[in-house]
């Protein structure tokens, strides 16, 4: 399989495993308090920083921890893949921020769209609701890059200096 595509179904992977673990959890709280915090947040920023401290948080130290202690993630690793430097070393602090930071900018940007100033479900129709198409062109330019460099290295890659390794080549 081409290594972009084993690249995307890597993080689809992750993305379930950890909105599973995630939801799952935020479900359990919600369940033992009696509606903490969804019946309680109304304002944008109180559930933005609810996601950011809930979501975000998790998932950033998942993508950087695994990334730069292990050089994959669960994703990577069910489909035969490892993050390395651009010599074959294992990544460094910075390079694993970097890649998580750029990696997850469009789901970042996209929660802040749609939660603040209003939540989007709240108010009858969204100041600027094409602001949306941000996050999803920066993810449709992430792809193209990536299949440009026949999935070797990623808009994130770039920045990072970094790429993508098919451990089954080795």
């Amino acid at each position: 399989m081409m290594l972009s595509i084993r690249r995307l179904l890597a993080y689809w992977i992750d993305f379930v495993l950890l909105a599973a673990v995630l939801i799952g959890f935020q479900m359990l709280l919600y369940n033992m308090t009696g509606g903490f915090p969804f019946d309680y947040f109304s304002k944008g920023y109180q559930i933005e920083l609810w996601v950011l401290g809930t979501m975000s948080l998790p998932v950033w130290l998942y993508f950087v921890l695994c990334e730069r202690l292990r050089q994959t993630t669960i994703g990577k690793r069910i489909c035969m893949l490892s993050v390395s430097d651009r010599e074959g070393a294992n990544i460094n602090w910075r390079q694993s921020l970097t890649r998580t930071a750029v990696k997850l900018l469009p789901w970042e940007l996209t929660h802040m769209l749609i939660l603040i100033p209003d939540p989007w479900w709240s108010i009858e129709e969204p100041a600027n609701p094409y602001l949306i198409l941000i996050p999803n062109a920066v993810m449709l330019l992430y792809m193209i890059v990536l299949f440009i460099n026949k999935g070797v290295i990623g808009v994130h890659d770039l920045l990072a200096q970094t790429k993508v390794n098919d451990v089954k080549a080795r």
